[in-house]
């Protein structure tokens, strides 16, 4: 998780603890609408937040995440979720990010108190590698993506490693980037922003298997930060991201989309939703998620789609039932689950229990299929 959502969920649950005495108990909306979206791990288990998630086939991925300043990596074996126990694997306090190339070649990123950690599965076991040289003490959770024959890693500069060697871009003081997608070794894009975020402005490079070329910068309101960025083909990427609300109201999200030559904003109808993840969904349109604020007492589990026209909201499934009170669901990021047709959706979730229990951790739901959905 990004220092920025650390402390946007701190003053969410601020906002949310000053809304629940002011409405002394409001209950959640008990809608009973069938979604496509259905659980596949949640509640007590060995992760309380899960950040990253990545695919290597139907019956193969990985999450990463973290408990009691514990990194914690899960695996999918095509029946169900559970800790990851291969030898080999370092320590520690989260693991922020993990991409897979295939089932036997996977990075994952973590930090262990502010030192960079990177750590590679061969098929046997993980081995620590030498990690990211400049990461940033000040943004340490670095975004990496796998592809054959070369890692991307970002932070204060842009990164990349081929051979056993890492090369770094230098980049202005104050622009960090924030997450990196890629087709192959040679087309990978990284988004990120020029901070202060009330006078900076969002930055977006191009890596064409020679060098960084930073793009125009997006068409986007100022104070808006795009933190996320898909690629789905060739000279087609979208970059994503949100701006705090005016007067405490709810964010106000942003996605843009570069057709190779110019930027142009598809934000439509999507709104109210601190927008964390974001992934193309192979047919031309978009899966986007975060953190709704529909309703300032509550966060349902909430997904956005966009089919190339116009966007449809679609609920996500609950991991509690609808007998709770003041539920709160983040998700941190999406990723197809192989070539199946269906998407990861991972993050964490708390609500109260009519006795007054709270219940919640880590979260990851999947997506069915037009077939398999009600």
């Amino acid at each position: 998780m990004h220092r920025r959502q650390l402390l946007r969920t701190a003053a969410t649950s601020l906002t949310l603890a000053a809304t629940l005495l002011a409405t002394t108990g409001a209950a959640a909306n008990e809608s009973t609408a069938q979604t496509r979206w259905e659980i596949s791990f949640s509640g007590n288990s060995p992760i309380a937040s899960v950040y990253s998630v990545t695919s290597a086939g139907e019956n193969t991925a990985w999450a990463a995440g973290s408990k009691d300043t514990r990194g914690v990596v899960l695996r999918w074996d095509g029946a169900g979720w559970s800790e990851d126990t291969t030898p080999g694997l370092p320590r520690v306090w989260q693991w922020s990010s993990v991409s897979a190339v295939a089932e036997d070649d996977v990075w994952a990123f973590g930090t262990l108190v502010r030192d960079p950690v990177l750590a590679h599965y061969d098929g046997t076991r993980w081995n620590t590698a030498p990690a990211p040289p400049f990461v940033g003490d000040s943004w340490p959770n670095a975004p990496i993506k796998a592809v054959p024959g070369r890692l991307f890693a970002g932070g204060e500069a842009l990164h990349t490693y081929t051979d056993g060697v890492w090369s770094a871009t230098a980049l202005p003081e104050q622009v960090v980037i924030r997450d990196i997608d890629a087709l192959g070794p040679d087309d990978a894009y990284a988004t990120g922003m020029r901070y202060p975020v009330t006078t900076g402005h969002p930055v977006v490079h191009h890596w064409d298997g020679t060098g960084w070329t930073q793009l125009p910068t997006p068409p986007v309101p100022a104070g808006t930060e795009l933190d996320h960025v898909t690629v789905a083909g060739p000279d087609d990427v979208y970059v994503a991201g949100y701006a705090e609300g005016e007067d405490a109201g709810p964010a106000v999200p942003a996605v843009v989309h570069w057709d190779g030559s110019s930027w142009r904003d598809i934000t439509g109808s999507l709104s109210s939703l601190y927008l964390n993840a974001i992934t193309a969904d192979g047919h031309g349109g978009l899966w986007v998620t975060g953190m709704d604020q529909t309703e300032p007492a509550f966060a349902e589990p909430v997904f956005w789609h966009y089919d190339g026209t116009a966007w449809t909201k679609e609920a996500g499934a609950l991991a509690t039932g609808t007998d709770v009170r003041w539920p709160s669901y983040t998700f941190h990021d999406l990723a197809p689950a192989g070539d199946t047709g269906t998407f990861w959706a991972v993050g964490d979730f708390s609500a109260y229990l009519p006795d007054g229990d709270e219940v919640g951790g880590g979260l990851i739901q999947r997506s069915r299929t037009a077939s398999e959905a009600p």
